[in-house]
């Protein structure tokens, strides 16, 4: 978790006059203030299942103190890119949500509530459900690195499902098929068009995968997972084919986030370049921007990318379905400059869809890959010479020479 305001707690250490994550939050608070101890909600569907105190975690189904039939956009990232929603309009959405939970083994789910809440991640429309509380909400926030905003908990006393959830033909086939793997489970979703988001909530609801392997999995490792998988079986697929032959340089910007997303020509390999500026969201404190990278050889990379973390797998996916779309491969760098208006974490599905639409932008080509690099440098604020010193692909790129340049 991302410790936001832990220290400060809104006395303005930051230097700000006013806090802006706490006047952010009012809308959490509303829902706190209007929320009984039972009442009638619609879930987008949403569900939340916590890492802390693992294998036996929090485990919560999310819905608003409201029947709503417009409940969807409230979990459903890729919506919010599309309506270019910014962190103001996703902590609204998010705040509207009531944390109904309670604890369970991951490995042996026990309680009906569970039961409950895979037959009701599987809708693909919103689901009415009526919650009995055991207490009202209280005002508490969480931020996470990876997932959406999770807020306003409270103990499940008992739930019950009162409209019928709407299950696709092809979720219901790979759920029930208790001899698929998880790992191809995620891929036929995929393959069928499920959003990502979707697959992400039905991995970590455990429902996938044989019948041995089924569990509850914490949605911040539920989401780099399917994140993996996907980029896995595309990697598989673009190595086969041909390399690009320009240089291209793709850019956006999403809510406090510039990408520049370089293809060059040759053997696929990718490394993401993070640059997090003071006064942004992981660097608060910080005076000078910190400089992060991670590296996957053609071979493939087997270890976790424990510097870029989840980041590393949102944007490696972006980027392997605009290759395979076009039938290439390429060598990839990505770098991502986190600035000082990314002020609370949104989750890394705003990277995901950012490097995804960044291909649906105009690029520019080059003729060489040190033109390319002297353009990107003029749209960088940090020194060259910081992402030298962290770049493996940049290093590769300089002294390895090709087996053409030997005749």
């Amino acid at each position: 978790m991302i410790p936001l305001c832990l220290k400060c707690k809104g006395r303005g250490w930051c230097g700000l006059k006013s806090c802006p994550i706490l006047q952010r939050m009012k809308y959490w608070k509303e829902t706190v203030e209007i929320t009984r101890e039972n009442f009638m909600g619609t879930t987008p569907p949403a569900l939340f299942v916590g890492r802390n105190f693992y294998p036996k975690v929090f485990v919560g189904m999310l819905a608003p103190p409201e029947v709503d039939r417009d409940a969807e956009i409230l979990d459903f990232p890729e919506k919010w890119y599309e309506m270019n929603a910014g962190i103001d309009d996703v902590l609204k959405f998010r705040g509207r949500l009531v944390y109904s939970r309670w604890r369970e083994n991951v490995a042996k789910p026990s309680t009906r509530f569970t039961e409950t809440m895979q037959e009701v991640v599987m809708s693909k429309k919103p689901v009415d459900v009526e919650l009995w509380l055991k207490h009202r909400p209280r005002f508490n926030v969480r931020f996470d690195v990876w997932a959406t905003p999770i807020g306003n908990p409270a103990s499940l006393k008992k739930i019950k499902v009162v409209s019928n959830p709407k299950v696709e033909r092809r979720v219901d086939y790979v759920v029930s098929d208790d001899d698929m793997k998880a790992y191809d489970a995620v891929v036929d979703l995929y393959s069928h068009g499920i959003p990502v988001s979707r697959i992400q909530k039905l991995f970590s609801s455990g429902v996938l995968g044989s019948k041995i392997e089924r569990k509850l999995v914490p949605l911040r490792w539920a989401i780099t997972g399917v994140h993996d998988i996907i980029g896995n079986e595309l990697v598989k697929k673009i190595k086969t084919k041909q390399s690009i032959n320009e240089v291209l340089l793709f850019e956006n910007y999403y809510v406090g986030n510039h990408y520049l997303i370089l293809l060059i020509p040759g053997p696929y390999q990718y490394e993401l370049i993070e640059i997090k500026y003071p006064k942004s969201v992981w660097n608060i404190y910080g005076k000078e921007p910190y400089v992060f990278s991670d590296y996957e050889p053609h071979w493939g990379k087997h270890e976790y990318a424990d510097n870029t973390g989840g980041a590393f797998y949102a944007g490696r996916l972006g980027v392997l379905e605009y290759l395979e779309r076009i039938n290439k491969q390429a060598t990839v760098l990505i770098i991502r400059e986190v600035t000082e208006e990314y002020t609370v974490p949104v989750g890394i599905w705003q990277m995901q869809e950012a490097v995804r639409d960044a291909f649906n932008k105009p690029s520019m080509k080059f003729d060489d890959v040190s033109v390319a690099l002297e353009e990107i440098k003029k749209k960088i604020s940090v020194e060259w010479e910081r992402v030298m010193e962290k770049s493996k692909l940049l290093d590769i790129l300089k002294t390895q020479k090709r087996i053409f340049e030997f005749f």
